[in-house]
């Protein structure tokens, strides 16, 4: 790791987002990066350059297609009372993909949006299985190369629900082993591969008192095709020509190497812990175990000397369980004070780790068969821990792409029966734009 002091080589990144679900603020990020990255699609530029800081990474945009066979299972009750056992999958699950080769060609961090399947079976007994976004890596044993095969294993943690007659939508969060084949082309390149999916048993509720075993489908087929794209050639110009050295000078006679940021980015929450509340009293509920997708908003300010910030940050998103006559509908609001530091540089690849001051407000709300039958709000300060990194391309330039991991050990909340709904969870906030709008001033003002 090299300390950053001043935008020399050693503080260069090719400004590829190396990093995961159908929503407006999705599609406004999604837009977002593809304005930043258009018109600078570029081959491998690692082949053309050669191995350097410049050539590390590269983004690559596509479109992502995974098959699921009809290899799970679950059971339902029919016309003669007896379980009868039906099969889980047989769909496809359209995505857009947006992936970082890193290594010069070796590893790819990946991250996938997903958009609403497409169920292959007309059936109204089986039950609605559908995958959505995952993110995860791949290692290339022989490097991307064009025109060339290069095999691939990897890890992924994506998520999937499932939901029968008038069960809940039980959704869940999974861990998956990846192999395949990739190939590459001048301007981009083809990966197809199979999906291991480990953990598939579970228990769901086909009645308020009854539950049967199901398997969801362990295997499933991705293809993926995906362009290339790159930002770090015109940081290669723009330091060669001495315009780097310029603009860092000219921020440090303004004051504007420190600067406000403004943050935007798509979240989610991975819950941690079953609810003890709804075990106990509504097990056909199941538990808040994956949220939608939410913003992450965030304003804060990066201090140069220190590589440090202070964040503000706003996340909001509403969980709904639904079964048998009965909604459960959490809301959370949290408004969060972070503090953390950048723990050196590799490439242009930046940790951070972090203290969090979160003012938290949740609102709980029952009904059964339309009436309510519980209402609560509580507000309450909820200490956290914040980790990821930035992916900046120079310690002076105007905006980067950041990666939060927040988590939150002591989210509950006390419900009837002396009972508690755990809540706490770990945030995921792969791609978020971070802008510095002095820097912007700073430079196109008048000199």
């Amino acid at each position: 790791m090299q300390k950053l002091l001043s935008p020399s080589a050693n503080q260069m990144l090719p400004c590829d987002t190396a990093l995961p679900l159908g929503t407006n603020s999705k599609c406004f990020l999604i837009f977002t990066y593809l304005v930043i990255v258009a018109g600078y699609s570029h081959a491998q530029v690692y082949r053309q350059e050669g191995k350097n800081r410049y050539t590390f990474a590269q983004t690559t945009f596509g479109y992502d297609l995974e098959y699921t066979p009809s290899g799970g299972f679950s059971y339902y009750r029919n016309a003669q009372n007896q379980l009868q056992k039906i099969p889980i999958g047989n769909a496809l699950a359209p995505a857009i993909s947006i992936t970082g080769l890193h290594f010069w060609g070796h590893a790819e961090f990946f991250t996938t949006f997903s958009l609403p399947d497409i169920d292959l079976v007309k059936d109204a007994t089986h039950g609605e299985y559908q995958r959505f976004s995952s993110t995860g890596f791949k290692y290339f044993v022989q490097p991307v190369r064009i025109s060339k095969l290069s095999p691939y294993i990897g890890m992924s943690l994506s998520s999937f629900s499932f939901k029968q007659a008038n069960g809940v939508q039980m959704k869940r969060a999974d861990g998956s082993l990846l192999g395949g084949l990739a190939y590459s082309f001048k301007k981009g390149m083809l990966e197809i591969g199979c999906n291991y999916h480990y953990k598939n048993r579970y228990r769901y509720y086909i009645s308020p008192t009854e539950n049967i075993p199901v398997k969801v489908p362990p295997f499933s087929v991705s293809v993926d095709y995906k362009y290339f794209f790159d930002l770090s050639l015109s940081s290669l110009k723009r330091e060669r020509s001495g315009a780097l050295q310029n603009e860092y000078t000219l921020l440090k006679k303004r004051k504007a190497l420190s600067s406000i940021s403004l943050a935007l980015g798509p979240a989610y929450s991975f819950f941690c812990k079953s609810s003890v509340y709804n075990k106990t009293y509504k097990p056909f509920l199941d538990d808040h175990r994956v949220s939608t997708v939410y913003p992450d908003i965030g304003i804060g300010y990066y201090h140069y000397k220190l590589d440090a910030t202070v964040n503000l940050s706003n996340r909001f998103f509403s969980s709904t369980l639904t079964a048998y006559g009965f909604t459960q509908q959490v809301k959370r609001n949290s408004l969060a004070l972070e503090a953390y530091k950048f723990l050196g540089d590799y490439h242009g690849f930046v940790p951070f780790v972090g203290a969090i001051a979160s003012y938290e407000k949740f609102r709980v709300r029952e009904t059964e068969n339309g009436v309510e039958t519980f209402k609560r709000t509580y507000e309450f300060i909820s200490p956290g821990f914040i980790a990821g990194w930035d992916i900046r391309p120079t310690r002076t330039d105007w905006w980067g792409v950041r990666t939060n991991i927040r988590f939150f050990p002591n989210l509950s909340l006390a419900m009837p029966g002396n009972s508690k709904m755990n809540m706490q969870q770990v945030e995921l906030n792969f791609l978020q734009l971070i802008l510095y709008p002095g820097r912007i001033i700073a430079v196109s003002s008048k000199k």
